[in-house]
């Protein structure tokens, strides 16, 4: 099968039992597909499911046709040709649509593809939306593929002008945040290494050891990858890791720690002297921060499994340092993880209980006057600051503490960091402190 059969098929698998791309992506790909054509299958797929909504409305608009008319199979056929005329420009319009009526079966289907996909080619610059000045918040909802239920929570939140922002930051500022490995090479000398093999960066001053490379990238093949110089992990995660100030010879627990890369900051920032216990509640996941570790020649990194709502008695009261990187509804990484922009916002409170038991339990890791920065990739006020605060009036032996990190100010000892005003992952976090 060529890349777009097996972008349908996974489409279908998606759409019929809501497998997540990633782990479609890792059924399908065979060693029969080049390095390319695996990267194009992984573009198309993304954006077609990053974009659904859009491509939906434009088919139901061009076609005269309501979307509970149109076959499912049909309609992905649909968004993976949308996608390759409007939003893969190294595809020929005519291409694209030879090739999606070449996935159509019958004589009616290839019919209807070709005319939905040719009356898009000729109106590409001038697609139908609804008015703005009807409902702003439906406008928003189709121009940039979010759900109207998304893009109202964010308007409550924001506002319609920065709601607009962020949604525009999640679908079009593409990046890579890489986080040096300065127990191995300095921060400068590895951007010049970048430098010198055509990648185009800036210094992210929010942290002393991060690099923003200026587009998507595979970090598999960037330079230095194999002799563990770097490791991947936005600006804003990179901040929190500042927060936690790991000292020389601190014990540090990690509750939820997998894929790893709190913890690996945390070393790093340690000199490699820190004592680092890494838990993660699935025993699948606990191999990416082993070998992480490895890679980056981190030996002061202890992995087990371990549920963060059960402390392990043998650490209780002894830790100087906890990193709690709670599990949350990710409405901070929805550029990145356009599978979560479709997640129902109806569930957006279900975590919030356990959220708080992990958060109660990683606090009795810490010793007298020790500090744990509790941070989510979300942006939801009950999974945050409200938690956050709630935790304090139930516990009065711990205070939140002001800071000034990376040169933002924790005013009331927690940051929100959002896509539109940071240039970062929607990212919130919280530095405790436990008095007695």
């Amino acid at each position: 099968m060529n890349i777009r059969q097996i972008a349908l098929r996974i489409l279908d698998e998606y759409e019929a039992g809501g497998k997540f791309i990633n782990l479609a992506l890792s059924t399908h790909l065979t060693d029969r597909l080049s390095r390319e054509e695996k990267a194009a299958l992984t573009a198309l797929l993304y954006t077609s499911v990053e974009r659904k909504l859009s491509y939906d409305y434009y088919i139901c608009a061009i076609s005269k046709r309501s979307d509970s008319d149109i076959d499912p199979h049909t309609k992905n056929i649909l968004r993976l040709g949308l996608c390759q005329i409007l939003d893969m420009h190294s595809v020929p319009d005519f291409a694209a649509v030879n090739e999606s009526v070449k996935l159509a079966s019958t004589p009616g289907e290839r019919s209807f593809v070709n005319g939905v996909l040719r009356a898009a080619v000729r109106q590409k610059d001038d697609m139908p939306i609804p008015p703005r000045g009807k409902n702003v918040r439906r406008y928003l909802s189709v121009k940039y593929s979010f759900p109207l239920a998304t893009v109202k929570h964010f308007v409550s939140l924001f506002g319609e002008e920065r709601t607009e922002r962020m949604l525009d930051f999640f679908n079009n500022v593409k990046y890579t945040d890489i986080t040096v490995n300065t127990m191995k090479i300095s921060r400068e000398d590895y951007r010049e290494r970048l430098s010198l093999a055509g990648y185009h960066t800036r210094i992210n001053h929010t942290s002393d050891f991060s690099i923003r490379i200026l587009d998507s990238v595979n970090p598999e093949r960037l330079p230095g990858f194999e002799d563990g110089l770097f490791f991947v992990q936005d600006a804003a995660s990179a901040v929190s890791a500042s927060a936690l100030a790991p000292t020389d010879g601190c014990l540090i627990v990690d509750v939820c720690a997998a894929p790893g890369g709190k913890s690996f900051a945390a070393s790093i920032l340690s000199g490699g002297s820190a004592q680092i216990h890494s838990f993660d509640l699935h025993d699948s996941k606990l191999s990416l921060i082993s070998s992480g570790a490895d890679r980056l020649g981190l030996s002061n990194i202890h992995v087990a499994q371990r549920d963060a709502t059960t402390p392990d008695h043998s650490l209780v009261g002894k830790a100087d340092r906890v990193i709690c990187d709670a599990p949350c509804s990710g409405l901070g990484v929805l550029g990145k993880k356009p599978d979560l922009r479709y997640k129902d916002i109806a569930d957006l409170g279900e975590l919030n209980d356990l959220q708080l038991r992990i958060l109660t339990a990683s606090a009795t890791y810490l010793k007298p006057g020790g500090y744990l920065v509790y941070s989510t990739c979300t942006l939801n006020p009950s999974e945050n600051e409200l938690l956050v605060e709630k935790f304090i009036a139930d516990n009065p032996d711990y205070e939140l503490v002001p800071s000034v990190i990376g040169g933002y100010m924790m005013q009331s000892g927690m940051l929100t960091m959002l896509p539109f005003e940071h240039g970062t992952d929607g990212f919130f976090m919280a530095k405790i402190r436990r008095k007695i």
